[in-house]
C-alpha cells in the first residue's frame, strides 16, 4: 500500500492537549485563563487532558467541558457535526462505566463519593445535551439512536446525582413511551 493513500486519523479539537505537559496545575490554571477570556475551545480542549490524566472531578474538569462547551456552542465558530461528534463520545465513554455505588452514599466520605457523583452527573448532562444538539442540527437519526440509551442512562444513575433537568426529561419520556416513573415517591 502507498503512503499516500493511507488514511490519517484527524484527532478532534477537544482531544488535543492546549500545550505539551502532564501538570494538572498547569492545565488548570490555563483552562482558568480560557474562561476568563471566554474561550471554549481552550476550556474543553484543558478539561478534557484533564479528565483522561485525573478523572472528570479532578480540578474542575467537569466544569470546564460543560462551561467550554456551553461557550463554544454559542459561538459563530461552533459546527453542528463536531459539537454531536464531542457530546457523542463524552456520552459513550461515561456510559460504558457505571462506578459501584455504595448502600448509603451519605456515610461515605466526600472524597470517595465526589468522582462517582460527577461521573453520573456529566453522563446524564452529556446525554441531554447530545439529544439537544441532534435537534438543533436537524438529526432525527441521532435522536432515534440515542435517545433510549439516554433515558436508560439517567434512570440508571442514583437520584441524587441526576441534574434536575435530566429528570424533567427522564419523567416526560417515560410518560411519553409507557415506561415505568423513573424514582417513584416523595421528594425526588
Amino acid at each position: 500500500m502507498s503512503v499516500f493513500s493511507r488514511k490519517t486519523r484527524v484527532t478532534a479539537f477537544w482531544q488535543e492537549p492546549p500545550f505539551r505537559s502532564n501538570d494538572l496545575g498547569q492545565l488548570y490554571q490555563y483552562a482558568l485563563s480560557c474562561a476568563g477570556r471566554e474561550d471554549g475551545v481552550g476550556m474543553m480542549r484543558s478539561g478534557w487532558a484533564i479528565y483522561r490524566q485525573a478523572g472528570l472531578h479532578s480540578h474542575q474538569a467537569a466544569e470546564f467541558l460543560r462551561d467550554g462547551y456551553r461557550s463554544w456552542s454559542q459561538s459563530p465558530d461552533c459546527q453542528p457535526s463536531l459539537a454531536i461528534e464531542f457530546l457523542t463520545e463524552l456520552f459513550e465513554r461515561l456510559n460504558r462505566k457505571s462506578p459501584a455505588l455504595p448502600p448509603n452514599i451519605y456515610a461515605v466520605p466526600r472524597e470517595l463519593i465526589d468522582p462517582i457523583a460527577c461521573h453520573y452527573g456529566m453522563r446524564c448532562w452529556a446525554g441531554n445535551e447530545l439529544l439537544e444538539a441532534a435537534d438543533r442540527a436537524a438529526r432525527p437519526d441521532v435522536r432515534e439512536r440515542y435517545e433510549q440509551t439516554v433515558f436508560e442512562a439517567i434512570v440508571r444513575s442514583h437520584a441524587d446525582f441526576v441534574p434536575p433537568r435530566s429528570k424533567v426529561w427522564a419523567r416526560a419520556y417515560a410518560r411519553d413511551h409507557g415506561e415505568p416513573e423513573p424514582w417513584p415517591g416523595p421528594g425526588v
